[in-house]
């Protein structure tokens, strides 16, 4: 099922729907900043398990963890560098996945089958998400839409292979085939581990 929602202003009605339908193990697809995303509630083990399911992946494949803002992310990740700090402070919301050491509050039902005790954190510059995050009490767990080795960019193909599959689809039209840059804020410094949009903001790293 294809859902319309206001580009600018999302309705809430229906963001408080869906949340309401993730808390209960759904599963959603999204646009994002960059490409189409599955997106479960980090605390559902249904929605989670639906979702390596779905993407058909090991439960050893990192996911991402999506929040609303630098303060909710710092819940889920040992303290940041100074330098890696002023920079998520500089560039989020936007198109970059932190790889960040985990703590404790690491959402266990998504991660806990990961080897490396460092996650992937998302503040995507999406109004849909953004929007979402506001209201829904989680974080979100999220993994690219990916089909036969391609990625999906067009809404109304999602809808052919995955609407049967998922709670909804969020209509976001067709998406540039553009990932995330991938930064290692694991350390003292910061590395590039996936050049990929936004570069142009981190040039001088």
């Amino acid at each position: 099922m294809i859902l319309e929602l206001h580009p600018q202003n999302p309705e809430k009605r229906i963001l408080g729907q869906i949340s309401k339908r993730l808390s209960e193990g759904g599963v959603y697809i999204f646009p994002t900043d960059t490409v189409y995303a599955l997106v479960a509630d980090s605390q559902s083990h249904t929605g989670v398990e639906k979702l390596y399911k779905l993407k058909n992946i090991s439960k050893n494949q990192p996911l991402s963890l999506l929040c609303g803002d630098i303060s909710t992310a710092s819940n889920y990740m040992e303290q940041l560098s100074n330098e890696a700090f002023r920079l998520m402070k500089r560039i989020t919301p936007g198109p970059f996945t932190f790889v960040v050491k985990a703590n404790k509050h690491l959402p266990r039902v998504s991660f806990s089958n990961q080897k490396e005790k460092n996650i992937g954190i998302r503040i995507p510059d999406s109004k849909y998400l953004l929007a979402l995050l506001e209201i829904h009490p989680n974080p979100l767990t999220s993994t690219s839409v990916f089909f036969k080795d391609e990625f999906v960019i067009d809404v109304d193909r999602i809808e052919e292979e995955y609407g049967s599959r998922v709670d909804g689809i969020v209509d976001g039209g067709i998406l540039e085939l553009e990932l995330s840059t991938i930064l290692d804020c694991t350390d003292d410094g910061i590395s590039i581990l996936r050049e990929g949009k936004g570069m142009e903001r981190i040039s001088n790293l």
